[in-house]
């Protein structure tokens, strides 16, 4: 019996979709990937934007050919993690936790280069079908097969009885999620009312492989180093008011709010890329899981980026699947049944839950007022201590949910 008769559809590109359709290339199933177009090279909204991966990412992103494919000024070690609060101003590498290795911790990719380099090798894959469409609906049961199937429908079609048959749907549409729509899966959202502004700067000393983050009253900020010594990647969260002001104001003021809130971090910055701000509104599907669709990355969840997690929940979210089609595939069993997207959904629900309360919790407490935000530092500082500290490191190279 053929596992995946009518086979296996992704929808969306990006960095979820492109990722998934290389993991499942190899399974045998015919596997076609919907994007609404087809582009040559990344969106400009990607130019500064970059993506922090960790251990296991990493591992999942060279065994696809990814990390050997990529430009190499293109991703940066990251071998020293600082995590500081604003009580600490006068010496802002005063950690209140802090991670030294000789071997890198983690990665930062730039955005760009990353979707680039996956969309070439998706055109080097036979087995990945493209199709630009876009695909907004979805039927749990084919309107002609019934249910040895699922459909999808796009809104480019120009008659109203065109529906694709699909073994398995993967929605990697974003945090917007048309066909989580469809499926009427209900999301769950907090509005902290904050809003990141993204840059890249150029620091006055070297970051020396360094990630930087500090709890300051206006939110989170934090610096990732890039491939040139004096580079490093902005990412700033604040109240959406002064985020309007920030993204509106001058570059020399702009530099000034931010060696003031760093406290000259690295002896300050001098130069600065354009910059881009984005709403932070966390969110996560109530199910990941319909009937023959599966919901990955941003469109199950997306969560705060104080911590830079977002992509590896999305990689975590891939790999799971990958394993569970390829035990369904061994049983010979129907790769779109019921108790593989359960089984997948109750795997990913451990690691979701732990970085949703750890970033949503993070947030709300150092954006609470100067006392809540010390009481805050004074239990990082304690959870610096060595068996804690190497608890927490196992959670962020995503070790501890056992994938290698």
């Amino acid at each position: 019996m053929d596992s995946a008769p009518y086979g296996i559809h992704i929808v969306g590109g990006g960095l979820s979709g492109y990722a998934a359709a290389l993991a499942l290339a190899g399974h045998g199933e015919n596997l076609t990937l919907y994007e609404r177009t087809a582009p040559q090279t990344a969106p400009k909204t990607d130019a500064i934007r970059t993506t922090t991966i960790n251990a296991v990412s990493y591992q999942f992103l060279q065994n696809l050919g990814v990390i050997d494919a990529l430009p190499a000024d293109a991703i940066s070690p990251i071998r020293r993690i600082i995590v500081s609060d604003d009580s600490t101003a006068q010496q802002p590498l005063d950690p209140l936790m802090e991670w030294h290795h000789d071997q890198p911790l983690a990665w930062v990719i730039k955005n760009n280069d990353l979707i680039n380099t996956m969309a070439d090798l998706i055109k080097k894959t036979p087995a990945i079908s493209r199709r630009t469409a876009t695909i907004t609906g979805y039927h749990p049961q084919h309107t002609d097969l019934g249910a040895v199937a699922a459909g999808l429908t796009s809104a480019d079609d120009t008659t109203t009885d065109i529906c694709v048959p699909a073994s398995l749907i993967i929605a990697a549409d974003g945090r917007t999620s048309p066909l989580r729509q469809a499926a009427a899966i209900q999301t769950i959202s907090r509005d902290p009312k904050q809003s990141a502004i993204v840059a890249t700067l150029t620091l006055d000393a070297p970051h020396e492989a360094t990630a930087w983050q500090k709890f300051v009253k206006t939110g989170p900020m934090a610096l990732m180093p890039l491939s040139q010594p004096f580079d490093a990647a902005l990412v700033w969260s604040m109240t959406n008011d002064h985020a309007t002001r920030l993204i509106e104001a001058d570059d020399a003021t702009f530099m000034h709010a931010f060696n003031t809130a760093s406290g000259q971090i690295f002896g300050g910055a001098h130069a600065i890329s354009p910059r881009q701000s984005f709403p932070i509104i966390p969110q996560h599907a109530r199910t990941p899981i319909a009937r023959r669709l599966v919901l990955i990355g941003d469109a199950a969840h997306s969560i705060h980026p104080l911590a830079g997690q977002g992509y590896n929940l999305a990689i975590g979210d891939i790999m799971e699947l990958a394993g569970q089609i390829s035990r369904t595939k061994t049983l010979g069993m129907d790769i779109g049944n019921a108790a593989m997207l359960k089984a997948y959904a109750r795997a990913r629900c451990p690691e979701i839950a732990m970085m949703t309360l750890a970033t949503d919790g993070l947030n709300w407490l150092f954006s609470s007022g100067k006392k809540r935000r010390r009481l805050a530092g004074i239990g990082m500082s304690l959870a610096n201590f060595p068996p804690l500290k190497a608890l927490a490191e196992r959670v962020a190279s995503g070790r501890i949910f056992h994938r290698h």
